[in-house]
């Protein structure tokens, strides 16, 4: 299950997930997101995509989730931050993308720094 938001007081796009994400699931979040960036290409946005309280994510959802970073940043978002289950998750993330998190693209930061 899944929750997009637009927040147009801090100009934050907000996907937040909870239980076990589907890929079917991701692919629907996913053109949802298209049509919500959409209405906001143009403007100086933020992505965040919290998945810290998922219980699980099924192969090819963190790949869909990577479509979703990449299509916000095409429509302008000036950062996008994922919040992770964990610190050693959100390190591995931000190891595998550290040119884009040293250039201030892309966060990833954990539940518990985040909340």
């Amino acid at each position: 299950m899944y929750l997009i938001n637009w927040n147009p007081g801090s100009s934050r796009l907000e996907a937040n997930f909870g239980g076990c994400i589907t890929e079917g699931e991701a692919s629907v979040f996913l053109e949802e997101l298209q049509e919500q960036l959409d209405q906001v290409t143009g403007q100086e946005f933020s992505l965040v995509l919290d998945f810290a309280t998922t219980k699980r994510l099924e192969n090819g959802v963190m790949d869909l989730f990577c479509a979703a970073r990449k299509a916000s940043q095409v429509a302008g978002a000036s950062k996008v931050v994922f919040v992770a289950h964990d610190e050693a998750e959100a390190v591995d993330l931000t190891d595998s993308r550290l040119q884009e998190v040293l250039e201030g693209r892309e966060e990833y930061v954990s539940f518990k720094y985040a909340s």
